[in-house]
């Protein structure tokens, strides 16, 4: 599935600020000038079915008039599960989780039914989506040496990067690798083997979690024989590539959605240039005298990397311009010209070319089926078959404030997303603008699970 959306669900008509205030009980966030407001405060739920936590917030219009919708992030399987190691790529599914969660929190404060129902999925539009791809190997090692030669590529191909746009987060079994380039989905790919460790923000404690954990054990013993590999990308990128696909209900197309998963998976394949029959051994002598002087005086250079180049009797040759020496049109016909005959990128130092090899087993997966013999397992597959299961116990179950209804201490930063760990203890709001901590009972018996 899509693994943390971010879905806009816009009311069926518009309603002013201070309607909203009253009929769907929103916070806004005051003007300066006290006449007005600026926006809506964001706000953070308990899923009552495993205490995994999501984000909502009221939007308005560009005039700040008027509420026109509700913004909701939230990583659907952990709200609904309470792990993300097995899924298939269901965005409708999603969205209709989404707003169901949305719904019966509305219900629980109290808004009348006939308010919550100016919100309908055929009013839903994407701003971002993580689609999720399982790439099943027969062992951890073996998932684990994937994921090095995924880095390894990256670091070749992208050598010129900065590091904060091709991190890396952990060690051994726990690194998670990541890219970041204009104009395709961001990639993060890693090993599920645990939970992600508790950083313990909002006094939660480690351990917190909604599955037995011999459940989660056999979970792990599973997925961790697999590279995952998350594809993020934005209402912008939609727009640009599949411009039919920002609403919801296309995606309820199966078609039409499969053909959007399989294209981004392409573009993977793209960014890393996968498709390109690199080469990455020196020419043999034979070969080489093939090639026209100007390109054997490069290539010389360029093996070497260096400049300058030694002749056989070990005296430095003339000078052989490097590519920032070249005009823009004088280095597309060399890099163009050397390429054709060497399937050598010159744009990539040798030191990392002849590391590019072929990864002939990244390819698009197919979505993860368990077999008979993990049946047990089978409800914690996030999948068409188990949809009806989820929707039911969302509805039965619902959400509420994850911390205490106090407007003043809830924060507008939708950056701070939900992992995989649970939270099954409402504790204190994160603090806004140096507003301290308050305490929170506890709410552990509200999961229903």
């Amino acid at each position: 599935m899509c693994d943390s959306p971010g879905i806009m669900y816009f009311l069926k008509k518009p309603m002013p600020y201070k309607k909203a205030e009253k009929f769907f009980k929103c916070n806004f966030w005051p003007s300066f000038s006290g006449d007005g407001v600026t926006g809506g405060r964001m706000i953070t739920l308990m899923s009552r079915v495993t205490g995994s936590e999501f984000k909502v917030a009221p939007c308005l219009d560009k005039a700040k008039e008027n509420l026109i919708g509700f913004f909701v992030s939230i990583n659907i399987p952990a709200c609904v599960i309470g792990n993300n190691a097995f899924l298939h790529i269901l965005v409708y599914e999603s969205a209709k989780i989404a707003m169901t969660f949305l719904k019966e929190y509305l219900k629980n404060i109290g808004v009348n039914e006939k308010y919550i129902e100016l919100i309908k999925l055929r009013n839903a539009f994407i701003k971002s989506l993580d689609l999720t791809y399982l790439l099943k190997f027969d062992s951890v090692e073996e998932a684990i040496a994937m994921r090095d030669e995924l880095e390894l590529r990256i670091n070749s191909i992208y050598h010129y990067l900065p590091t904060t746009d091709r991190p890396h987060i952990g060690e051994d079994i726990s690194r998670s690798v990541y890219l970041n380039v204009r104009n395709y989905p961001s990639l993060c790919a890693y090993i599920k083997w645990q939970d992600n460790p508790s950083k313990k923000k909002y006094g939660l404690y480690d351990g917190a979690d909604s599955l037995d954990p011999k459940v989660k054990m056999k979970i792990y013993s599973v997925s961790k024989c697999g590279l995952r590999i998350e594809l993020k990308i934005t209402e912008a990128y939609l727009k640009k590539n599949h411009s039919d696909m920002m609403s919801v209900m296309e995606w309820k197309d199966p078609k039409k959605s499969e053909k959007v998963i399989a294209d981004v998976f392409q573009k993977l394949r793209l960014m890393l240039r996968l498709d390109e029959d690199f080469r990455h051994n020196k020419h043999r002598s034979y070969d080489f005298a093939k090639l026209d002087e100007n390109v054997q005086k490069f290539l010389t250079s360029y093996y070497a990397g260096k400049e300058n180049c030694k002749n056989e009797e070990g005296d430095i040759s003339e000078k052989v311009p490097t590519l920032d020496e070249l005009t823009k049109s004088q280095r597309y016909e060399l890099k163009k010209k050397i390429y054709e005959k060497t399937r050598i990128d010159i744009s990539i130092p040798w030191k990392y070319h002849k590391r590019l090899k072929a990864m002939d087993w990244l390819v698009q997966p197919k979505p993860p089926v368990l077999s008979k013999k993990y049946r047990e397992l089978w409800p914690y597959v996030f999948n068409r078959r188990n949809m009806p299961m989820f929707l039911k116990k969302v509805k039965n179950a619902g959400a509420v404030w994850a911390y205490k209804p106090n407007v003043e201490s809830q924060t507008s930063d939708v950056s701070d997303l939900m992992g995989d760990e649970p939270c099954v203890e409402a504790v204190a709001a994160k603090p806004y603008r140096g507003i301290g901590s308050l305490k929170i009972p506890n709410l552990a018996n509200m999961a229903d699970d």
